[in-house]
């Protein structure tokens, strides 16, 4: 497993080095460029810190991941002065930053040359608050890690060092501070300088941007021309993912109009490729005016942007680099999203907030708080509550059908469901859920129903046929023919090469199998029937249920012997649990005359059940066989007492007089 790169907000601890003059000079030189910065939540209450370092007038450089963990602010001794951010890099992790107040510190100067293995370069930055602090190592080399280009020093990186400058020995940035392997010694990264000069001036593009509202709509034009999905960094696509990222912050970086700002917010939610400049812009309008409204607009653009995250989390290799950022971002967003809708809400003085309550039900939900969740969701969901031409009301419901579940509230559920199948488009996965919350409620008819939606209007939800014909079995009427149906189109299924590693089908065939063979040996299709209990037993040969449905079958066919062994074999594999497979196996001795054998199990079948009267009744037919009348009657005695149907009494009847 690749060791992860661990983000830090912070810098390194001092080190000797082996040219003091150098390291003294600069220092001297830059250490007032370089500023601590504190990331505020929504109450204003610092919960992170970092680096930060000037590069132009009124211009900061630091990490994506430092300006995305709150509300920044420059420190300069006593007085905090907000920061804007301006525009992030997120694959770099980088992001640059707006100050209005004139400082008096001089722009570090970026370097024009690479960085070559054992040159010294030095870190200035803020470990754990310890402000310019400065250490000093070399360029181990450089490296491509998780598909980025990344700068190995020695120099020491500790937390709080994120968005501090690497320096080289003529005081010239060569990087940014970014982290360290969290498995390994010494093993400290930056970014190239590089990409540093590219955020601070975006590539150019054709498109020229007059008027925000002028930029909005070519941005809309390139929306609806995107084209088809590549990763090729060259394809048609890309390019035209890049130009619309430009444009976006360009747009959002001129607009001043509320409308123009909340479009650019909106339009974040839909494309990912436009996230970054849709909080941006968000973040924009909560910082000029602070309403609740626009704090919950801020709130929920992030936790789209969570949602994201976790995504990437989710297709990512497991344990890999890529899953573990993803999985550090996705935390990062709610929390941020949490955090703003909680204060959106707060400020709204007591009336309803629906956007704040969407977000915070769905930050409750990941949480795992489900209970919460449902009361913020479900007034979201009557209200029928939309934003940026999003339904959110329709994701409150599809949330209110799972939270539900989760707790247990059936009922409840299913009336959200009901809902969503009477207002929405009900998709394959909401079937197949529905399947599963039915037969767990013993709701057999409807579950099958459900699971056949769901496996035909998906190929990938095919297995769910499996589970249709074990529920058309199970119904309070057995649908043989369904059962059947359903079950040949599971066969068919997992035949198909796209089904040949498929769990759910391996789980699934022995029950489906056995199942089917019960219903042609009902209806008096022996060889079928017993084809299909062969194919049952070949995929689980200790399956104590099919053993036991060959063994009736054996007997339908007049296979006594064959049925005394498969019976015998189905009670040891049940470790003999369950007395009625006794009956099954006395039932095969009785067919071959061994009486003897007959009676003992027989008796076990009715000592194990003391209401089956059938049992006790062949208990008596054996000992009858055997020449022990008065046991036999007593038996008969005992088999009347347990209440048999009006045909077995009649046939007690008969042998006790």
């Amino acid at each position: 497993m690749r060791p992860v790169l661990l983000a830090l907000f912070a810098a390194a601890l001092p080190v000797i080095g082996q040219t003091p003059d150098a390291a003294q000079q600069v220092y001297k030189n830059a250490q007032d460029s370089v500023f601590l910065i504190y990331l505020n939540d929504g109450k204003g209450i610092p919960t992170a810190l970092g680096s930060a370092f000037l590069v132009a007038p009124h211009t900061l450089i630091t990490n994506a991941h430092v300006a995305n963990a709150g509300n920044p602010v420059l420190s300069v001794g006593p007085v905090r002065i907000p920061l804007t951010v301006v525009r992030t890099d997120e694959k770099n992790d980088l992001a640059v930053l707006k100050v209005e107040a004139d400082l008096t510190s001089n722009a570090l100067t970026l370097s024009t040359e690479s960085v070559t293995p054992g040159e010294q370069v030095f870190a200035i930055g803020n470990p754990e608050g310890l402000e310019k602090t400065i250490s000093q190592g070399i360029v181990s080399g450089v490296r491509k890690h998780d598909d980025r280009d990344l700068i190995q020093i020695t120099t020491p990186i500790s937390h709080g060092s994120s968005g501090g400058p690497i320096l080289n020995g003529k005081g010239e940035v060569v990087g940014v501070a970014v982290g360290m392997l969290g498995e390994g010694q010494n093993l400290n990264f930056a970014v190239p300088v590089s990409f540093v000069r590219d955020i601070m001036a975006p590539p150019t593009t054709t498109i020229a941007l007059g008027d925000p509202a002028e930029g909005l709509s070519q941005l809309k034009g390139l929306i609806d021309n995107w084209g088809t999905y590549s990763d090729d960094e060259n394809s048609q696509y890309q390019k035209t993912s890049r130009k619309m990222k430009d444009l976006a912050e360009r747009i959002e970086n001129g607009a001043i109009s509320e409308s123009i700002l909340t479009e650019v917010a909106c339009l974040g939610t839909k494309y990912y490729v436009l996230s970054d400049p849709g909080i941006a812009a968000a973040r924009k309008l909560a910082q000029a005016s602070s309403s609740p409204e626009h704090r919950a607009l801020l709130a929920y653009t992030l936790k789209e942007r969570s949602d994201i995250e976790s995504l990437r989390a989710l297709i990512a290799e497991k344990d890999s680099d890529a899953q573990k950022v993803a999985v550090e971002a996705n935390r990062r967003f709610l929390l941020l999203a949490s955090t703003e809708a909680q204060e959106a809400a707060k400020n709204a003085k007591g009336r309803g907030l629906l956007l704040a309550d969407y977000v915070l039900g769905q930050s409750k939900q990941d949480e795992g708080d489900d209970a919460s969740s449902v009361q913020l969701q479900s007034s979201v969901a009557t209200a029928g509550l939309k934003q940026c031409g999003n339904d959110l009301a329709e994701q409150a419901v599809r949330s209110l059908i799972v939270e539900n579940t989760k707790l247990n509230r059936i009922d409840e559920a299913e009336k959200w469901f009901s809902r969503l199948e009477h207002m929405y488009e009900v998709y394959p996965g909401d079937w197949d859920a529905e399947g599963d919350r039915r037969s767990n409620a013993s709701d057999y008819s409807a579950a099958a129903a459900a699971y056949e939606k769901a496996a035909s209007k998906s190929e990938g939800l095919s297995y769910d046929y499996c589970f249709a014909s074990n529920d058309r079995y199970l119904q309070p009427v057995t649908d043989s023919d369904a059962v059947l149906a359903d079950g040949r189109k599971c066969v068919e299924a997992s035949l198909k090469p796209s089904n040949k590693d498929n769990a759910n089908f391996d789980s699934a065939l022995p029950t489906v199998y056995t199942t089917m063979a019960k219903v042609l040996n009902e209806r008096g299709v022996y060889p079928a029937a017993l084809e299909y209990i062969q194919e049952s037993l070949s995929r689980k040969p200790d399956s104590s249920f099919a053993l036991i449905e060959k063994a009736d079958i054996l007997e339908n066919m007049q296979r006594y012997s064959e049925c005394v062994s498969v019976a015998q074999a189905a009670v040891r594999a049940s470790d003999g649990k369950y007395s009625w497979m006794q009956f099954r196996l006395g039932s095969c001795y009785f067919d071959t005359q061994d009486w003897s054998h007959a009676e003992a199990a027989f008796r076990i079948a009715a000592e194990g059940d003391k209401t089956n009267a059938p049992a006790a009744f062949n208990v008596g037919l054996s000992l009858l066989r055997q020449g022990y009348g008065a046991d036999a009657r007593t038996w008969f005695r005992e088999a009347l007492s347990r209440r048999p149907d009006d045909e077995l009494r009649s046939k007690i009847l008969l042998q006790l007089n």
